[in-house]
């Protein structure tokens, strides 16, 4: 794919989507906040071939500032960005340029023990203590006052800070309780803990890898040493927070090269500003989808309804006639969006409309079908908290899991396939994961593609089974790994439902190759953010096939002893 024109986003949009990359000038040292693009260069010429997987990419510019808050001005943070720009100079006609992708809703602090977050908020539990203490470093600022009505009202989110990170850090020096409003991403410092990545570490091959007999494999292409390269997987599904000096060009990213913490200020700066990037979500021929076609072509729906099995909060599905995957048809009463208003808007081409496929379109779409084919008869309810350019908020995402309904002693699950890094916690993302757990649900969540050890949340949270990939000849490159993970499943390659009826505006470079946007409700797609709906699936598929609580089932298919494990990637689910 490629990226579409600069357009303003719609009346009331609330999401951001992909445009043609302007790369700007490098910015400063210290926390990445976006700002206007300098004048557009030429991305450089890549190596010839795809990259040896290097490991984590090394520390490029100093750390982020640890202990007391530093002195000096602070960059400059605003409001995020909810809908049209405001009024006023800077453009050709009297107004600002557009917002482009995520920009002005996410700011990045780059470095060892990087994380994203929403700029100029911060989340406490004493809001007056927090405004006293903020006056000593920003005098005369004025911050804004919310209480959220979520966890019984127990945090407040403070708007109109100029520096996020300067202000958390200086609050709980002083012990106030208090945490940026983090930044996850539909899938981060250390030289991987001094362990070395899984699939460097040799181990079962070809014809002793259990991967072979997934069901999620539809074609023998999965096989291909091109197409089971990370470098053919979306930074959509890395976080942010690490990019390749090289790799992290909008045209050449991906999951292991991508994520934007560690970014070149020269190549990655883009990505960083905006989160402009192709999806990588390729088409699938009708022959190459026939098995998962079968599969699903296969299940009986229920005469009635019933509550969900499995809860997946993504982008929503596809529900539109005009999009909905033919194969997912006659299961509309089993896969169903949810009740909130974007719920059933997951759209190939939704903010702006350029005719390009945004980043993170389809993901949730691709989810279900995933899920319903591990867990056949499966009812699961699909709700929209990932904005198409793959990027979601700490309070959006806790408020959804925490209005969660009490699924009581027989439990069901939810599937969280996003992760990102945090500054030392995340009380309010923790705070809710916990409250859904004692309601019965149980969390499964993706651990990221970063290729490294650092934990990713809400992955590594306690109780949650964290999911790594594996791939056709065993762990697969990009996945994060150590020993936080509690689980791994095939992530290369694998084929699910996506959109039907839709081509986009790129067409493909040589006449002679198949049209790179071109779906017809079929996709390919890599990345531990599909590791984890498999997971996901077999749980729910245990529990329903042996009458038991998705927590005895996560007994018997995570933790049970005699189960085969790999080394920091958890125990192997790979068929049920």
């Amino acid at each position: 794919m490629s990226e579409g024109q600069n357009h303003p986003p719609g009346e009331g949009e609330r999401y951001g989507g992909p445009e043609t990359p302007q790369p700007p000038p490098p910015p400063p040292p210290g926390p990445f906040t976006t700002g206007p693009p300098g004048p557009p260069h030429l991305p450089p010429q890549p190596p010839p071939g795809p990259p040896p997987h290097p490991g984590p990419p090394p520390h490029e510019g100093p750390p982020p500032h640890e202990g007391p808050p530093h002195e000096g001005p602070p960059p400059h943070e605003g409001p995020p960005h909810e809908g049209p720009p405001d009024e006023g100079g800077g453009g050709y006609d009297g107004k600002p340029p557009p917002r482009r992708g995520w920009e002005g809703r996410v700011t990045i602090e780059t470095g060892a023990g990087g994380f994203a977050y929403v700029p100029g908020e911060i989340l406490t539990t004493d809001p007056e203590q927090a405004k006293e203490l903020a006056g000593d470093l920003f005098p005369g600022v004025e911050l804004g006052e919310e209480r959220l009505e979520i966890l019984r009202g127990r945090f407040y989110r403070l708007t109109g800070v100029p520096d996020v990170p300067r202000l958390v850090r200086y609050l709980r020096a002083s012990g106030v309780a208090a945490q940026p409003n983090h930044v996850f991403f539909a899938h981060c410092d250390d030289p991987c803990c001094g362990r070395p990545h899984p699939a460097a570490r040799g181990g079962a091959g070809a014809a002793a890898n259990p991967v072979y007999a997934s069901p999620v494999y539809a074609s023998p292409v999965y096989a291909s040493p091109v197409y089971a390269s990370p470098v053919y997987a979306s930074p959509v599904y890395a976080s942010p927070v690490y990019a390749s000096p090289v790799y992290a060009s909008p045209v050449y990213a991906s999951p292991v090269y991508a994520s934007p913490v560690y970014a070149s200020p020269v190549y990655a700066s883009e990505y960083l500003a905006t989160g402009i990037r192709k999806s990588s979500a390729r088409p699938v021929t009708d022959a190459d989808a026939a098995a998962v076609a079968a599969s699903l072509a296969a299940i009986t729906p229920p005469v009635t309804g019933g509550d969900p099995d499995v809860v997946v909060l993504d982008t929503g599905l596809a529900r539109s006639p005009d999009f909905r995957p033919s194969a997912l048809g006659h299961l509309a009463a089993l896969v169903v969006a949810g009740s909130g208003a974007d719920d059933g808007l997951d759209e190939p081409d939704a903010s702006p409309l350029d005719e390009l496929l945004d980043p993170a379109a389809g993901h949730g779409t691709f989810i279900a079908g995933l899920i319903e084919r591990m867990a056949p008869g499966a009812r699961i309810e699909l709700r929209r908290v990932i904005h198409p350019q793959g990027d979601g908020d700490e309070v959006t995402i806790a408020g959804v899991i925490a209005a969660l309904p009490d699924r009581g002693h027989r439990g069901a699950v939810l599937n969280l396939s996003f992760g990102g890094h945090v500054l030392e916690d995340a009380p309010l993302m923790a705070a809710a994961i916990a409250g859904a757990q004692t309601n019965g649900w149980t969390v499964v969540a993706s651990a990221g593609n970063d290729g490294v050890c650092r934990p990713t949340y809400p992955a590594a949270f306690p109780g949650v089974v964290s999911v790594g990939a594996i791939g056709p000849e065993g762990p697969a490159p990009f996945s994060n790994f150590g020993p936080w993970v509690r689980a791994c499943a095939p992530g290369v390659d694998l084929v699910s439902t996506f959109f039907s009826g839709w081509s986009g505006g790129m067409g493909p470079i040589d006449p002679h190759d198949p049209d790179p946007d071109d779906f017809a409700g079929w996709a390919r797609w890599s990345g531990t953010s599909f590791s984890a709906p498999v997971v996901a699936g077999a749980l729910a598929h245990h529990a329903l096939t042996y009458g038991v609580t998705v927590a005895e089932a996560v007994a018997r298919v995570i933790d049970d002893p005699s189960l085969l494990r790999l080394a920091d990637l958890g125990t192997v689910v790979n068929a049920v």
